[in-house]
């Protein structure tokens, strides 16, 4: 029988997943740490998903079976939520394979590092997209982010972490809320929600989860994570920071003149924050803006960068031009592209 209070809960939604989901309830009940919950949380799914599920809770009585008629991943989610006894959440996806020590290692770090309140851990990315290039850098990129440090500095940036990786505390839905069921990437904004409230991260330096990418993932095709949802909610959050954090007397730059650095820095001004001008590696002719040329710009004190330049390689160029100059990250500039 299982504890009455399993230390781990295992959120696991469904709504399509095929035979696929067989393989990752399975990869979660051959976990060496065996203290846990798993619900598997029916989101209005196709019949045959819903008989694996039903004959996986006859085999198994870690396993409970919730429903959420509500259509959406978020509403699925709290859901769970509503229903798990454990301590600790941890998060996965029909589609994907947790790898054996995940929730032993997880729980472990967390049990070990009382200031964290959320751990994921790195992936490994398999895909059947043909052309996964871009996905597969990004990937690159999140499994790069460790420390707590790295989630806070980049997190402007785009999502730090992979959602069906993590595990955090319950206790942080108890003080800073459930999902957000808006139009918008439901896991990014709870990163930033946390991290505006300060709680703290650390991702395992380890693939613990094997992350199939695939054509019909939400990810690639739902609204919820397009590229706008995805700047309307990281300027929502980056306004607030920037009022709460950087002294008025700075005069805030934004790095990308072009018409799509404009639109952003738009965002930002009707959230408040005061824009003084552009600055970009060329000067664009364009009359309506205050441009100031980057080779202008040496004086940490003076100024504080926002860099809306999305493209590959520039974040990394800005960092480094200037780190040089004694501009520091987080207090003088901030990437956001």
């Amino acid at each position: 029988m299982p504890h009455s209070c399993p230390k781990i809960s295992v959120l696991l939604p469904f709504y399509r997943p095929g035979p696929a989901l067989d393989e990752a309830v399975g990869s979660i009940l051959s976990q060496g740490l065996g203290d846990f919950e798993l619900l598997l949380i029916d989101n209005n799914a196709d019949p045959g998903s819903r008989e694996v599920a039903a004959r996986r809770a006859a085999e198994d009585a870690r396993i409970r079976l919730v429903h959420e008629a509500r259509q959406g991943i978020a509403h699925a989610l709290n859901a769970g939520l509503a229903h798990a006894r454990g301590t600790y959440i941890a998060r996965m996806d029909a589609d994907d394979i947790s790898r054996t020590g995940r929730l032993e290692k997880q729980a472990g770090f967390l049990d070990a590092h009382p200031e964290i309140g959320a751990v994921s851990s790195q992936t490994a990315f398999r895909s059947s997209v043909p052309k996964n290039e871009g996905y597969a850098l990004f990937v690159d990129w999140q499994n790069g982010l460790i420390t707590h440090e790295d989630h806070v500095l980049n997190r402007f940036v785009e999502s730090p972490l992979a959602h069906p990786t993590i595990m955090f505390r319950k206790k942080l839905i108890d003080l800073y809320g459930p999902y957000d069921t808006g139009e918008l990437p439901e896991d990014y904004e709870l990163w930033l929600r946390w991290l505006d409230q300060g709680v703290g991260f650390y991702k395992i330096p380890e693939p613990l989860l094997q992350w199939n990418d695939h054509p019909d993932r939400l990810s690639r095709v739902h609204r919820n994570y397009s590229r706008e949802a995805f700047y309307n909610l990281k300027c929502r959050y980056l306004a607030r920071w920037i009022l709460r954090c950087i002294p008025p007397e700075k005069k805030i730059l934004v790095c990308g003149s072009s018409k799509i650095g404009r639109k952003r820095a738009a965002l930002l001004s009707e959230l408040g924050v005061d824009i003084y001008g552009f600055t970009d590696v060329r000067h664009r002719r364009n009359r309506e803006i205050r441009f100031v040329p980057y080779r202008d710009i040496s004086d940490p004190a003076e100024w504080f960068l926002v860099n809306m330049i999305s493209k590959r390689g520039v974040g990394e160029a800005i960092r480094s031009h200037f780190t040089g100059l004694g501009f520091r990250e987080g207090a003088d500039f901030i990437l956001a592209g």
